[in-house]
């Protein structure tokens, strides 16, 4: 795989530009899905002509990144995903960042960044809509790592018609208890995007507990969902792709501070196999539903 790599087409177009002279440098981390969906989505709204991809994974890459960042053209370093942040941070701590598809707190962007995570009013209506009985909503949280206090969850879900039971775990040696105290005292358990609490090691007892304990789990990836989960509700990468081209624009506008945003549009989907497992059926009246038999 070259240094430059064709995702989408504008890649393609661009191919006569040397990296050293693109005026948008995207950097970004090959053998993520979400990451190529995201990429995708950018293809409509930057300028094919001035934006160049560096895989930060592949052979070559940090030192095309090296000289891309040094490149006087450069007005806009865009990073996918947040090894791609912290690889342009490290070398050039001053360079304009739009940070996307990162977590809360991951860094920070002087251009701008957009949040990978879904926002909790966002989530709650989904889950009302697949679950109309479902009133109460399990939370575990890390309080190092939390983007809400406990206080914020449960203002916010009550604000939605939720009451918010929630549990704080220090670390996911803590997690099946954690979750195991959650029995008979919420209706659903929804996980929010914590890489220490939630991965490849701890889903899948995770996901054993919340079948023994009738427990739908609502995930936060299409991964997750796969693995288990009975819910997930996520971003649509594509469309997040679409709205960093979008805050880009902004800036080369001259809106040199962009801020935070979320994604606007959020996907769902079910394992309906678990669902059965638990003896769950969903409502999906009215909501766009990927459905995994």
């Amino acid at each position: 795989m070259g240094v430059t790599v064709a995702i989408a087409g504008w890649f393609c177009a661009a191919a006569a530009l040397p990296v050293a002279h693109a005026a948008i440098v995207v950097a970004y981390e090959s053998g993520v899905d979400a990451y190529v969906e995201a990429l995708a989505g950018m293809e409509a709204g930057l300028d094919a002509h001035s934006a160049r991809a560096i895989d930060v994974h592949a052979a070559g890459g940090l030192g095309a990144l090296e000289r891309a960042l040094a490149s006087p053209d450069a007005r806009l370093v865009i990073t996918v995903g947040s090894r791609a942040l912290a690889e342009v941070q490290s070398r050039h701590p001053a360079a304009p960042v739009l940070a996307t598809m990162v977590l809360h707190g991951g860094g920070e962007a002087p251009a701008g960044r957009l949040e990978v995570e879904v926002g909790l009013a966002a989530q709650l209506e989904a889950i009302h809509t697949l679950l109309p009985r479902a009133q109460r909503v399990g939370i575990i949280r890390d309080p190092a790592r939390s983007r809400y206090t406990t206080e914020m969850l449960e203002s916010r879900a009550r604000k939605l018609g939720f009451t918010a039971v929630v549990v704080e775990c220090g670390g996911a040696a803590q997690l099946l208890k954690a979750v195991t105290s959650l029995k008979g005292k919420v209706d659903v358990l929804l996980c929010f995007p914590d890489p220490e609490l939630y991965n490849a090691v701890t889903i899948k007892p995770l996901i054993l507990a919340s079948i023994d304990l009738r427990l739908p789990v609502v995930g936060f990836s299409p991964a997750f969902v796969r693995a288990g989960a009975a819910v997930g509700i996520y971003a649509d990468y594509r469309e997040v792709g679409r709205q960093t081209a979008a805050m880009a624009g902004r800036y080369l506008r001259g809106e040199e501070r962009l801020g935070k945003e979320e994604p606007f549009k959020v996907r769902v989907s079910i394992n309906q196999r678990v669902a059965r497992l638990l003896g769950v059926e969903f409502r999906t009246r009215g909501l766009a539903v990927e459905v995994l038999k």
